[in-house]
């Protein structure tokens, strides 16, 4: 039974409810939409997601056996908490953690909170400026040089749809006794959609963080963190959730991730998403840009591209026919297309782009080489360490005391400790000029940046 009906049939008995939530699901609140219905806390004849026992346990026991994972849990705060609880559980007491350095932000997090010194994969850097594969061997080499890594954590597919030769990158790790963390929010649907591209939890990831809400039919929050293999004990996974999620799950929430996974079992929902995903390739032809040189690409992603029209003229004529592009890049537009694509949002598209000519080429350079800031402080004391706020343009040459986080994709620039040059300036300045939000810990960017003060000799 979908947890779903079970909070429906428990509100159709008419419980007189004196406890939590305040709304006591009475129905005189017209803004919750009717949602009031499915809200409960934990009562009798429910469960408690941080110690489940009765319907939770069977929902997150059916989704483990949908994704192939070992355990499987639910995340109400979304791939984020995922994070946090992944980087706490598999680099215990401090332990380094070996990352990708295209990691959205929260992952630095959890290695802050973590107090997890940070050694840095460098994935290369594709000219549109997007994020190329980690190679087995870029993870080999790190983890030679790094022999006390508690944990490799990757992010597959990227925000972009690049997608890391999971399956043999896990081999490496575990050839040297570390456990492999994808961050696959983005990658929910793989397997799935295309078996040619499938999920890292299939291919020996230790543990995967993924978004249900992302690409899949569930509410906003909702994400899952799968464990297999002997290498990390989900107990442990299973605390660190409990320590960085609410303490009040949402059931609405809930049964909309338990919802999705059993649609999840239904081929026609990957079957109709293919086929829209093919009238648009088809349609749209050399307009859309599929990455070279990787070692898998997430066809679901779009990366619109045009010889005659920059990124932001792109969306201003997307948004001018009613359409809204995912993200806006000085040269490209990045388009999701999800498992609620349909037809007619297909069908949209296509008209929309229509009139534009198809390039018969990109002569692109090669990709290059990431240049990363100057790590001069370790993160886990620049962080901590006394700070001043500088106008931006004061700040070249200092040393970060924050995240400088573009988002989306939600990748930092800088981190504490390293030092702001020219190149992160400009990329600053790149993003703000086609009115992306750059966060710090203090929220949007307001023209100063946070950085270490400098202590006279």
């Amino acid at each position: 039974m979908r947890l779903y009906d079970t909070l429906l049939a428990l509100n159709d008995e008419g419980r007189i409810p004196f406890h939590m939530p305040g709304h006591a699901r009475c129905g005189s609140f017209d803004y919750l939409g009717g949602l009031e219905r499915i809200d409960f806390t934990e009562i009798d004849g429910l469960d408690n997601l941080h110690a489940a026992e009765g319907i939770l346990k069977e929902a997150m026991g059916h989704a483990a056996r949908v994704w192939g994972a070992d355990r499987l849990f639910f995340s109400v705060g979304g791939s984020t908490a995922g994070m946090l609880a992944a980087v706490r559980a598999l680099c215990r007491g401090g332990k380094p953690l070996l990352l990708a350095r295209n990691a959205h932000r929260s992952a630095y997090h959890a290695a802050l909170l973590n107090r997890s010194p940070l050694r840095y994969l460098s994935p290369r850097i594709h000219p549109l400026g997007f994020a190329l594969d980690v190679t087995p061997e870029e993870v080999e080499q790190a983890l030679l040089a790094h022999p006390d890594t508690g944990a490799v954590a990757i992010t597959s597919p990227t925000y972009d749809g690049v997608v890391s030769y999971v399956r043999s990158i896990a081999e490496v790790c575990h050839r040297h006794g570390v456990p492999l963390l994808v961050d696959a929010a983005h990658g929910a649907h793989l397997g799935f959609l295309d078996p040619a591209v499938p999920s890292p939890v299939s291919c020996g990831a230790d543990v995967t963080v993924m978004s249900l809400h992302k690409t899949l039919p569930a509410l906003t929050q909702t994400a899952a963190v799968a464990v297999t293999g002997s290498l990390v004990n989900p107990e442990e996974v299973a605390a660190a959730l409990a320590m960085f999620e609410t303490s009040s799950p949402s059931y609405p929430l809930m049964a909309s991730a338990d919802g999705c996974a059993y649609r999840m079992e239904d081929p026609a929902l990957f079957a109709a998403w293919r086929e829209r995903i093919a009238r648009i390739r088809e349609a749209l032809g050399s307009l859309l840009f599929v990455p070279e040189d990787v070692f898998a690409f997430d066809q679901s992603k779009l990366i619109l591209q045009s010889p005659s029209l920059n990124g932001e003229e792109l969306a201003a004529r997307l948004r001018s026919c009613g359409i809204e592009p995912e993200m806006t890049a000085p040269d490209y537009v990045l388009l999701m297309t999800t498992a609620g694509t349909t037809t007619a949002h297909a069908d949209a598209l296509i008209h929309a782009l229509a009139p534009l000519p198809r390039p018969l080429s990109r002569p692109f350079p090669d990709a290059e080489e990431p240049v990363l800031p100057e790590a001069v402080l370790d993160l886990r004391y620049a962080a901590d360490a006394p700070f001043e706020d500088v106008p931006a343009e004061e700040a070249e040459g200092r040393l970060s005391a924050d995240f400088i986080t573009p988002y989306p994709p939600g990748i930092p620039l800088a981190v504490p400790g390293e030092r702001i040059d020219k190149d992160v300036l400009a990329s600053v300045e790149r993003y703000l000029t086609r009115r992306v939000a750059v966060l710090t810990g203090r929220g949007a960017m307001n023209g100063t940046l946070r950085v270490i003060k400098e202590i006279e000799p």
